[in-house]
């Protein structure tokens, strides 16, 4: 009998064909919590935005839309007292604490650091503001007059830290549109740069897929993004503020790309991040405008790319107590050039193997909407584990429509399981082993 490929890779499994797991070299992986990949998602808004949609449909679309995407963190600027009333209710009701960005102008700390103590002692144990940031991006606003930026973060980190409700909440450094020079020549004037910040604070777009050589920006990679910025932070953790995928006005250095290869690169975004030690990614917007950022339409219809992270908030997400990750034992085999794998667990001991192509999914985008998608084609891989799992499923949740993805469903599931054939898109592809 002829069998396809693909067939006999289904039978080669339910027969439990022959495989002397001691010629297989297996890894042992300890795996990280699975809550911290869903909490590492924010995303920016503009509820001070009045007369938009911000703030006209904040009841019908922002604040369901918010909720339902699962994130618990949002980057905005204070605004009136109905403004800063949602972000109070947004963290008393539905946990979705405010990353405040100070004002541009500079002149707002006093005022900022008043209704941050008023907004905080509400109910002192669901703080509205968890993190507190400077005025944005100063490097295109202040024409790169660094000795104004550091006098300004002195300034700051006094207002702030000289409160005893504002004191304990971390300071962000300050953050920069250009990722390849404007740290380190603040950092030359801004001697003393470090002590003014307690988290560093980046933007990096770049419009590539995130596993890009230049994933970084402005001709740079990832790393050289962070180590430029750690010249002025030093050894506090940085965290990225603002980043994300637009659709159209693509431009040299950063190229626009598809709803759909958004969709595959935002979670992969995410994941990369937190291999290089980012454990928090806001994304670039929630409501789209003319910068074409959006997650979601005007009309508060989801785009690809909010579906893709909402399912991965959902699938990630863990509301069990603290714990300690155990390891797991597996071996991946097949040409794993360009393969991604991280291994996560939740509180209810069952590992998720995340594995995905990181290669470029888009071709193009600088000239407008000049881009256009790559099929790339799936790599088949053989999973085996180091012993007999009581069950494995398998899920592609970047969509919602087979044959790209089943959503928070799995797409095959496999019970007294140890070895299983993958066919690995370049959307992540999560794999969820529970043992006996």
């Amino acid at each position: 009998m002829k069998i396809k490929p693909l067939l006999f890779l289904s039978m080669m499994y339910l027969t439990g064909a022959a495989q002397n797991h001691t010629t297989l070299r297996f890894k042992s992986v300890k795996a990280v919590r699975s809550s911290v990949a869903a909490n590492a998602i924010g995303v920016n808004t503009h509820l001070n935005y009045l007369e938009s949609v911000y703030d006209l449909h904040y009841a019908d679309i922002v604040r369901p839309r918010l909720i339902e995407l699962g994130t618990k963190h949002i980057r905005d600027h204070l605004g009136n007292k109905m403004v800063n009333d949602r972000y109070t209710e947004l963290a008393h009701q539905h946990g979705i604490k405010l990353l405040l960005i100070s004002d541009d102008s500079g002149k707002d700390l006093e005022q900022s650091r008043n209704e941050i103590i008023r907004l905080n002692q509400f109910i002192p144990a669901k703080a509205v503001v968890d993190l507190i940031e400077p005025a944005n991006e100063r490097d295109i606003g202040w024409k790169a007059d660094w000795g104004e930026l550091c006098s300004y973060m002195a300034t700051y980190r006094d207002i702030f830290k000289g409160n005893a409700v504002t004191k304990t909440i971390p300071l962000l450094g300050p953050s920069f549109a250009n990722t390849r020079n404007s740290a380190l020549d603040f950092g030359l004037i801004c001697k003393n740069a470090a002590a003014l910040m307690d988290m560093g604070n980046l933007h990096a777009y770049s419009g590539l897929y995130p596993e890009a050589s230049m994933a970084g920006g402005w001709g740079i990679s990832f790393d050289q993004a962070i180590s430029s910025y750690k010249t002025i932070s030093g050894d506090h953790p940085i965290i990225e503020t603002e980043s994300g995928y637009k659709m159209s006005e693509g431009a040299d250095g950063h190229p626009a790309v598809s709803e759909r290869t958004a969709a595959k690169y935002a979670p992969r975004l995410v994941l990369s991040r937190l291999k290089a030690g980012i454990n928090q990614l806001y994304f670039y917007q929630l409501i789209n405008n003319s910068e074409d950022f959006g997650l979601l339409n005007t009309d508060g219809s989801p785009r690809l790319q909010y579906t893709a992270l909402k399912n991965f908030i959902h699938l990630m997400g863990d509301q069990g107590g603290s714990f300690e990750p155990g390891v797991i034992d597996f071996s991946l085999k097949g040409n794993l050039d360009g393969i991604q794998q991280q291994v996560f667990q939740n509180s209810k001991g069952k590992f998720l193997l995340l594995i995905w192509q990181g290669i470029e999914g888009s071709k193009g985008g600088t000239k407008n909407n000049d881009y256009s998608d790559v099929n790339n084609p799936e790599r088949l891989l053989r999973l085996t584990l180091s012993k007999k799992a009581k069950q494995i499923k398998v899920y592609r949740p970047s969509f919602n429509t087979m044959p790209d993805g089943n959503g928070i469903k799995p797409v095959s599931s496999y019970s007294g399981a140890s070895m299983v054939s993958l066919s690995i898109p370049d959307q992540i592809l999560c794999v969820e082993i529970e043992f006996p």
